[in-house]
């Protein structure tokens, strides 16, 4: 099936139905099927991409005379974007994580950020499932950059269904907008969750003994997966979806705190800067202080290249690994405090 071929359910009407007919597509396929599918009803809607287009792209084929593919010049898509979003575009900039987060990070901090232009940059390879190209193709940094940014709305959704809802979101958002997005296939959240928000987060599972809080097509998995682990050993765990890491729902966070002994954040990002750093500046600000255990990148690069995977395996980033580490730490006397 052709990327412009996706079968006989609506993506804007009906997501759920579209997305069991389309079980193969990743996030970021999904994001360019939904933008386009939007883009039929709202003619604000602009894609640019930095050497992203393949064939049978679905906007390029919907709307070719509002899709511009720019090739390998990303500070130059972005300055392209601000400029069209203040004559009254709604401007999608599309490339990758690294690129667009750091190679582009004036532009995105004075055209974008500055005055606030209404601009989406929408990145794939978040994290390090650009795996195999190597540490130049990994962004474990994007999210600590973007969110520090006045004004910037920072997005990381779990599963397809995130994916178009805030795709509708940042439509509807005046205002400059990140979201993250990886490059491989993920499956799709099946527990229940309330209305979708940017700025919201959704409890996936209840607990009382370990908050756990995560964002992102992995975070999120693997919390669910840890939290099952736990479970079989005896300790209840409740699981957060922090998908916008800004604005931070800081009611949430002070909730979980206050609600479990453990407070642990899972993120595909460096442990610096990240969901792990929002969240200790939150307890912390706000106190009582609670302990707050971060997993995710170790602060450190991965001078191999390798199968995503076998990456995340490396950084622990796996149900069964998150799951020890909480029970070790639950078992020292500083985490039993209240």
């Amino acid at each position: 099936m052709s990327e412009t071929q996706t079968g006989g359910a609506d993506l804007a009407s009906a997501p759920d139905a579209w997305l069991r007919e389309n079980p193969q597509l990743s996030n970021r396929q999904i994001f360019r099927h939904a933008l386009a599918r939007f883009a039929d009803q709202d003619p604000r809607l602009v894609l640019l991409e930095a050497d992203l287009a393949g064939g049978g792209d679905p906007f390029a084929a919907r709307h070719q005379g509002r899709y511009f593919n720019l090739g390998i010049c990303e500070a130059t898509m972005l300055d392209m974007a601000c400029g069209m979003a203040h004559v009254g575009h709604v401007v999608f900039a599309h490339t990758f994580a690294p690129f667009g987060a750091m190679r582009a990070c004036e532009q995105v901090r004075l055209g974008m950020a500055y005055p606030q232009a209404n601009v989406k940059l929408v990145c794939d390879y978040g994290g390090v499932s650009g795996a195999f190209f190597g540490p130049t193709h990994h962004a474990i940094e994007d999210l600590a950059i973007l969110r520090a940014m006045p004004g910037m709305t920072v997005f990381s959704p779990a599963d397809g269904l995130e994916t178009i809802l805030a795709t509708r979101a940042m439509i509807e958002h005046d205002g400059p907008v990140y979201m993250r997005l990886g490059r491989n296939r993920v499956s799709r959240l099946e527990e229940p969750r309330g209305g979708f928000a940017l700025g919201k987060a959704l409890c996936l599972r209840e607990g009382t003994d370990v908050g756990l809080i995560a964002h992102g097509e992995i975070g999120v998995h693997v919390a669910l997966e840890a939290a099952r682990r736990l479970e079989e050993r005896g300790v209840s765990a409740r699981v957060v979806n922090l998908h916008t890491l800004k604005p931070l729902d800081e009611a949430a966070i002070h909730e979980t705190a206050e609600r479990t002994r453990l407070l642990v954040t899972v993120e595909e990002h460096n442990i610096l800067g990240g969901l792990g750093g929002a969240v200790c500046e939150t307890v912390c600000a706000h106190g009582p202080a609670r302990r707050v255990l971060r997993i995710g990148i170790q602060d450190r690069y991965d001078p191999l290249a390798g199968s995503h995977e076998s990456l995340l395996l490396g950084h622990g980033l796996d149900g069964t690994a998150v799951a020890k580490r909480v029970l070790g730490t639950l078992s020292e006397p500083d985490s039993r405090r209240s």
